[in-house]
């Protein structure tokens, strides 16, 4: 299976027999098997025949369109894969602990990649100023299990991102060298190929997401926002520093990547650096075979590219898995105030016959609510599992639990 670039402007695709040809000056360039074709992505000015349209709508072939900078123009893509319920199910999950505990866990995992980058590239450059960023960075992540809000989890997000990208900066070759993160419009190479990789990876993403039937625009970590794929984007937080910036840092120190391969804009009121047609080949070529590496996330050998499929299985599983919400206070009948360091809960729940309808229990490691003396403080624990059933009766219900006090 394979995901195809079409870069050169004037170039068209025509749908002959079972396969796309792609064109230009109406001379035929190459032909791809339409069995073999999973995604499209278009640069610059690329006309699509409406009947090779109908055809990459029928195979549920998404094409991405995007500008010669990385501007996302659009997508045609079938909705055969729409799934309702799940959508119904991003929707009623808004403000849940579950989103919450998903932003937790992405953003950690963000900051660890991020964390591994700097320390591969730092074994040979050890500069002290990269191993002051790792300790900072160490040091901001473990506010992260006890963000409350995901208003708290981007705080700390994003003063991790300062720190990394300032480090970034001081381990690629000087030709590339950058002090920050600057986007819309990139100011210098390597943000450029930051934001266009970035790009690159959002669609794959927004190909994930649609073909598990969940909608692209809402998310568990990003704020609501027009035009903005939130769930894509959420997504893909862990994936950029394992992806995209591993990968942009690879292509420097090998030199594949030269300062000629990059062109400021013409336009005075929106400076910026982007890719020439040479640079953006070189670039796609290695995203693509960055894609096709082999990964062993989520315990099985696979490529990245089918790593990122197996991520969006996995949400969409957990999405709609079963939650019991166990809501009451924390009473602390001491003299002295006391943080809550861990809980076992276990519930009994009966109908109105008598009958156990559902029992469950769960351990709560790291709570870290602080009960004042005398006092108590609402909270709520929440077990996951993917057999809970709906029941609107009338129940009755029993919780034992076992609070542990420091």
């Amino acid at each position: 299976m394979s995901f195809a670039y079409i870069t050169e402007e004037g170039a068209f695709i025509r749908k002959r027999g079972g396969n796309f040809t792609v064109g230009r000056n109406e001379e035929y360039v190459m032909e791809i098997p339409a069995e073999t074709l999973e995604g499209l992505t278009l640069i610059d000015t690329v006309q699509v025949s409406s009947r090779a349209m109908v055809e990459l709508l029928r195979l549920g072939i998404p094409v991405t369109w995007l500008s010669r900078t990385g501007y996302f123009f659009g997508r045609l893509e079938s909705t055969r894969h729409v799934n309702v319920f799940r959508q119904e199910r991003q929707i009623l999950l808004r403000d849940s602990f579950f989103y919450l505990a998903m932003a937790r866990k992405v953003i950690a995992a963000k900051a660890h990649n991020q964390f591994i980058l700097l320390r591969r590239y730092n074994r040979s450059a050890s500069l002290s100023e990269v191993r002051t960023a790792m300790a900072e960075i160490t040091a901001l992540s473990k506010h992260i299990p006890r963000c409350e809000t995901n208003t708290q989890l981007m705080g700390y997000e994003g003063a991790i991102a300062k720190v990394y990208f300032r480090a970034l900066g001081l381990l690629v070759p000087e030709a590339f060298a950058f002090v920050k993160r600057s986007r819309r419009p990139p100011m210098d190479p390597f943000n450029t190929m930051l934001s266009f990789g970035y790009t690159l990876l959002m669609y794959d993403l927004y190909t994930v997401v649609n073909n598990e039937g969940l909608h692209p625009y809402f998310g568990f970590l990003h704020a609501l926002k027009n035009r903005h794929p939130a769930l894509a984007s959420d997504l893909m937080e862990e994936w950029r520093p394992v992806l995209v910036d591993a990968m942009v840092l690879s292509l420097v120190h090998h030199h594949e990547m030269r300062p000629e391969h990059f062109a400021p804009s013409e336009e005075e009121e929106r400076p910026e650096i982007f890719l020439t047609r040479e640079g953006r080949a070189i670039f796609l070529r290695a995203y693509e075979k960055k894609m096709r590496a082999t990964s062993l996330y989520g315990g099985g050998r696979r490529s990245y590219r089918a790593s990122l499929g197996h991520q969006g299985r996995q949400y969409a599983q957990a999405l709609m898995d079963g939650e019991t919400l166990i809501k009451g206070y924390l009473i602390n009948s001491g003299d002295a105030g006391a943080t809550v360091t861990a809980a076992s809960i276990s519930v009994i729940v009966q109908d109105d016959a008598g009958n156990v309808f559902w029992q469950d229990s769960g351990d709560f490691a790291n709570v870290g609510v602080y009960v004042p003396a005398g006092g108590s403080h609402g909270h709520v624990f929440h077990i996951h599992n993917p057999n809970c059933r709906a029941y609107n009766g009338t129940i009755r219900w029993h919780v034992d639990n076992h609070i542990r006090f420091s």
